[in-house]
């Protein structure tokens, strides 16, 4: 594993307006341990879950570590909404 390691604050609306920047930005961070801080996230959609979940399994294919960190109740409730938690998005799995 490498001793590089990224963090990544998000904001607001993870939604499909976002999404294209999410990805951009994950991408950007594949080969790297990446930390999502979730702490000013107030909606998360369909897609960037989607992307998440993707990052997570690249990164975890890279021998690299995947963590989400300070995630809201009500972003906790629209994971739970979509069949996931935190933790099987972490781990790249559905």
């Amino acid at each position: 594993m490498t001793d590089m390691s990224e963090h990544l604050s998000l904001h607001g609306k993870l939604d499909l307006a976002a999404v294209g920047r999410l990805h951009a930005d994950l991408l950007a961070r594949i080969g790297q341990d990446i930390t999502l801080d979730m702490a000013h996230v107030t909606h998360l959609g369909g897609l960037c879950m989607q992307t998440m979940l993707a990052a997570a399994r690249s990164t975890r294919e890279a021998g690299c570590s995947f963590r989400i960190t300070h995630t809201s109740d009500r972003v906790l409730g629209q994971l739970a909404a979509m069949g996931m938690t935190p933790e099987t998005l972490m781990e790249g799995r559905i």
